[in-house]
C-alpha cells in the first residue's frame, strides 16, 4: 500500500511539472499566432488604404516575436503570483559555490563546443533525410542565425535567455531537487531539449541543459543566465551578423576555427577532469523509481507525444 502512495506522489508531481510546460506552450502558441494574425490584418489593411496589390511580408511576419514576449510577460506574472519572495531568493535565486574565472572558462567551452556535436548531428540527420527527399536547411536558417527584427532579438538574444531559465533552472530543477541532485540536472535538462520541438535544437539544449542545470545547482542561476545569455546573443546572433556578408568559405573556416577549436578544448576539460566527473557521477546515483515515473506519468507522456508530432511536422512544413 505504502508502495503505491509512494508511486502516485512521483507521478503527481512529475506530471505537474509537464503540464505546466505544456500550458506555456500553448499560451505562447495562441499569442504568436494572435500576434501574427494583427500583422497580417494590418498589411491587409495597408494595402486596401494604398490601393496596392496585398503581398504579405512572409518573413516579416515570421520575425514578429511580441506574442513570444507577451506569453514571458504573462507567465511571469503568474510565476511571482503563484510563489512568494522566499522561494524566489531561497531556492531560484539561491547562492551555492562562488564562481572562479577558470571554471567559467571551462564551462562557456563546453557549451561552445557542444555547438560543433550539434553540427555534427545535424549533418549526419540531413545525410540520412536527403535519402528521402527532405532537407533540413530550410529549418536550420530559421532556427538559427541572426534574429531578422527587433522584436526577435530582443526575444531571442535577451529575454528568452533570462526566462528559459527561471522556467527550467528555476522552476523545474527546483522542483525535482528533492529526488536527487543529478535526477534534476537530468530531468529538467530533458524538458528543455524536448520543449525546442525540432530535431535540429533539441539534442543541443538537452546538452546545454546538462552544462547549465550543473552551474545551477553548483554555483547560481545567475551564471546559468550569463552562460544562456552568451550563447544567444553573442554565438547566434552577433556571430552570424559579423559573418554573414562573407563569402560561405570563410563563414566556415571561421565556424570550424571557433566551434572546432573550443570542441578539442571541451574535450581536453573533460578528459583531464573525468577523475572528478566520475566522483560527480558516483556520489549520488538517481533513483530507479523516479526515473520510471518521470516518463510513465500523463503529462510527460502528452507533452512528449505533442513535441515529437511538432518534430515531425516541421520536417514537411
Amino acid at each position: 500500500m505504502e508502495e503505491k502512495k509512494v508511486n502516485k506522489f512521483l507521478r503527481r508531481q512529475f506530471s505537474a511539472i509537464c503540464w505546466i510546460l505544456i500550458g506555456y506552450n500553448v499560451l505562447m502558441n495562441v499569442l504568436v499566432s494572435v500576434s501574427i494574425g494583427l500583422d497580417a490584418i494590418s498589411q491587409s489593411i495597408a494595402a486596401v488604404l494604398y490601393g496596392e496589390f496585398l503581398q504579405l511580408d512572409l518573413g516579416g511576419l515570421m520575425n514578429n516575436a511580441w506574442g513570444y514576449i507577451l506569453s514571458i510577460a504573462v507567465a511571469m506574472v503568474v510565476l511571482l503570483a503563484w510563489k512568494d519572495a522566499d522561494y524566489w531568493k531561497q531556492e531560484v535565486f539561491r547562492k551555492e559555490k562562488t564562481m572562479s574565472a577558470g571554471i567559467f572558462f571551462c564551462l562557456m567551452s563546453l557549451c561552445i563546443g557542444s555547438q560543433m556535436v550539434n553540427s555534427l548531428w545535424i549533418t549526419l540527420l540531413e545525410s540520412l533525410l536527403n535519402r528521402f527527399g527532405i532537407s533540413l536547411m530550410q529549418m536550420l536558417e530559421t532556427v538559427s542565425g541572426d534574429t531578422g527584427s527587433f522584436s526577435m532579438f530582443l526575444y531571442a538574444s535577451l529575454l528568452a535567455p533570462f526566462f528559459e531559465e527561471i522556467l527550467f533552472r528555476g522552476l523545474v530543477l527546483r522542483t525535482l531537487r528533492p529526488f536527487g541532485k543529478r535526477f534534476a540536472i537530468f530531468g529538467s535538462a530533458l524538458l528543455f531539449g524536448l520543449f525546442h520541438g525540432n530535431l535540429l535544437q533539441t539534442p543541443y539544449a538537452f546538452l546545454m541543459g546538462l552544462v547549465l542545470g550543473y552551474v545551477t545547482m553548483e554555483y547560481s542561476i545567475l551564471w546559468a543566465m550569463a552562460l544562456h545569455l552568451f550563447n544567444n546573443l553573442v554565438l547566434a546572433d552577433l556571430l552570424t551578423r559579423l559573418t554573414k556578408n562573407w563569402p560561405m568559405l570563410a563563414q566556415n573556416a571561421i565556424n570550424l576555427l571557433i566551434f572546432g577549436g573550443f570542441a578539442l578544448v571541451s574535450l581536453a576539460i573533460l578528459i583531464s577532469r573525468r577523475q572528478e566527473i566520475r566522483a560527480y557521477r558516483q556520489a549520488e546515483a538517481m533513483d530507479g523509481r523516479c526515473l520510471k515515473w518521470f516518463f510513465l506519468n500523463c503529462g510527460f507522456l502528452v507533452l512528449a507525444i505533442f513535441m515529437l508530432v511538432n518534430m515531425v511536422a516541421l520536417l514537411f512544413a
